[in-house]
């Protein structure tokens, strides 16, 4: 693990970098004094919770977990979301991220350069109505890049209607709205 852990010198220079080239253009973008979303925070009980979630969905299904992606994103700017009336949105036009989890694939010729483009985001297509956390997996079309590796065998889907979702949001960010 700590082969993972960066200095403090280089997560200051990151952060520098994103404020000085992506908030800022976030920020003048949309004008008017907007400030951009400067980072999430979520506690620990729910990030233990959500990979206890995973692990126990990895014992219940013969296709493995094999991590998560972490995608930025914005609240769309309207009151509920277009894909559910009844969903509203705490937050409009505000950027946030979510956590979605990935199973690997078959390798292709840039992937084997990329690992992270060999693990693509999923839900469980349940094979069991009482037993929505096992099923299959099914990769989430909508959420891949461009350079995502599209083959192998892990199911393709793009009608989700009755597939169980493992994508974590409600994060709180920063700064609020004004």
């Amino acid at each position: 693990m700590n082969e993972k852990i960066i200095s403090i010198e280089q997560a200051i220079e990151m952060r520098n970098e994103y404020h000085t080239h992506v908030k800022t253009s976030i920020e003048n973008a949309r004008g008017n004094g907007y400030q951009a979303t400067d980072f999430a925070w979520i506690d620990l009980k729910t990030l233990k919770d959500y990979v206890a979630l995973l692990e126990e969905i990895n014992k219940s299904n013969s296709e493995t977990i094999s991590g998560v992606r972490i995608y930025f994103s914005a609240y769309p700017d309207a009151s509920t979301f277009a894909c559910d009336r009844t969903a509203s949105v705490d937050l409009p036009a505000r950027e946030t991220l979510f956590i979605a989890p990935t199973v690997k694939v078959a390798s292709s010729s840039l992937s084997s350069n990329y690992e992270n483009l060999e693990h693509l985001p999923f839900c469980i297509n349940p094979t069991d109505s009482n037993e929505p956390y096992k099923g299959d997996f099914v990769i989430i079309n909508d959420l891949l890049c461009s350079n995502d590796n599209n083959s192998g065998s892990v199911a393709r889907g793009s009608d989700y209607e009755n597939m169980t979702s493992l994508i974590m949001n409600r994060a709180t960010i920063t700064p609020p709205p004004y």
